[in-house]
């Protein structure tokens, strides 16, 4: 009996030998239909638009902190009072938006504004109580010129700096420039980049800064 249990034990492990094993199949994952495709994903991600390069900078970036010590918008500021720093590039960026050119970068253009109104403050030369210092508000605000396409964003920037620009006392030939211009031109963003000539010009900044 026990030799019977022997010759049995070891004809199983014989057999065993010979008994494949399928290998494991790989684990398949299937993306759901509505998980787009890794190069779909990176082409939906939404750029925002940055000053002079400088990461994380912007109107609506957390690290911007308009008006702080610190913070992408302080750098970029030092970046704008260098670039500007003489009364030949002051004229050429004033030049070339009278001009209705779009050679400047408009988000430098922006932050120029800004500075210029943020000195305002203190010689009234933004336009006193109801002036651009109100423009300014909104602009830090990072809604209203920020949303909307370019033209959208256009329109209602005219549409804010115009009526305020009698109160930067004007020239007469100033004035009628300004008139001329409609948030409804076919040509939005040259008239937005007139506007913003016309109102640097009026304001002093080539002579000051």
């Amino acid at each position: 009996m026990t030799l019977l249990v022997l010759v049995v034990l070891a004809v199983l492990d014989c057999c065993r030998g010979f008994v494949a094993i399928p290998p494991a199949l790989p684990l398949r994952v299937t993306r759901p239909a509505w998980l787009p495709s890794a190069g779909v994903t990176s082409g939906l991600s939404m750029s925002t638009p940055t000053i002079y390069g400088v990461p994380n900078s912007g109107w609506k970036s957390p690290q911007w902190n308009w008006g702080s010590a610190s913070g992408t918008g302080h750098d970029c500021a030092a970046i704008c009072r260098r670039t500007y720093g003489t009364k030949e590039a002051r004229q050429e960026l004033v030049s070339s938006l009278l001009s209705g050119g779009t050679a400047v970068d408009f988000e430098e253009v922006k932050l120029t504004m800004a500075l210029a109104w943020q000195n305002g403050r203190w010689d009234g030369s933004d336009g006193g109580d109801g002036g651009y210092g109100d423009v300014l508000t909104m602009m830090a605000q990072a809604k209203r010129y920020e949303e909307g396409s370019e033209e959208e964003r256009a329109r209602k920037l005219v549409e804010d700096m115009r009526p305020r620009f009698a109160l930067l006392s004007p020239t007469k030939e100033q004035m009628v420039a300004m008139d001329e211009l409609t948030a409804d031109s076919n040509d939005v963003l040259a008239a937005r980049n007139r506007c913003c000539g016309l109102v640097l010009q009026a304001m002093g900044f080539v002579e000051n800064g």
